[in-house]
């Protein structure tokens, strides 16, 4: 079989990266000291990567992170932040999320809560699972929309299928009471299916003030905050930290 039927064979089956790296492969002399199973191998190897590669690329777009897509490795662990590296170190790995085991990140504004949030978002991506990040104030907007054209469980039950939640800037609205059996429900739809990352600028010994309805506002509390991991910063505002670091 001649090399340009190969290579349109394998575009043909959708293997456009398999086929352009037999030919750069073939071009370089990889294939010299290389076995053929070695040499299908690499190939392989080859689109295996671009398809995980965009793939990620796909969920971390719809993830809804920001541009600048925080990571672990660019965190500052400054002391002065109330939380040191092996704080997050528990989240490299996938047992919190197959734990369900929500995350409540508090502090001040501009202390870097969603930042965090994102990177914790972005290693569970990594680890194959999906993620969504959502404004408190938008995700309401969302379920009146869905509830307004008849389409509320189906929105709930999207977001039940996104492995890990991220709620950004929780309680930071006035809250009515119909908001409150909203969140009821997005909780509980998504219970032990996967788990929830708050943050706040609002301490959790100030939620119940912040809820409008006792009753309602116990069992909310009692399943974000039970078992869930705290984490408290502290120290100056980032933003001010980078405005003075900036050239002017």
């Amino acid at each position: 079989m001649h090399k340009e039927q190969v290579i349109s064979q394998m575009k043909e089956m959708h293997l456009s990266t398999m086929a352009n790296a037999f030919v750069t492969r073939l071009q370089n002399g990889d294939h010299n000291e290389l076995s053929h199973e070695e040499f299908v191998a690499l190939l392989v190897e080859d689109e295996y990567t671009e398809r995980h590669n965009r793939r990620l690329a796909r969920m971390i777009a719809r993830a809804n992170f920001k541009p600048e897509q925080a990571c672990f490795e660019n965190i500052n662990y400054s002391p002065l932040r109330g939380f040191d590296k092996k704080t997050l170190l528990q989240f490299s790995t996938d047992t919190w999320i197959k734990n369900a085991q929500n995350i409540i990140i508090t502090g001040p504004t501009g202390s870097g809560k969603t930042y965090i949030a994102e990177a914790i978002g972005l290693q569970a991506i990594k680890l194959g699972y999906s993620a969504l990040k959502i404004r408190y104030r938008l995700l309401f907007e969302q379920i009146n929309n869905a509830k307004g054209v008849g389409m509320y469980l189906k929105y709930l039950k999207k977001l039940s299928l996104v492995k890990v939640l991220i709620i950004d800037d929780f309680a930071m609205n006035q809250i009515q009471q119909e908001d409150l059996s909203n969140l009821m429900d997005v909780i509980e739809e998504r219970d032990q299916n996967g788990p929830l990352i708050i943050t706040t600028q609002i301490p959790i010994t100030k939620w119940h003030q912040k809820l409008p309805d006792p009753t309602i506002a116990d069992a909310i509390c009692d399943r974000l905050v039970h078992r869930a991991v705290k984490i408290n910063l502290e120290g100056e505002s980032m933003r001010k930290q980078r405005q003075k670091i900036s050239p002017k």
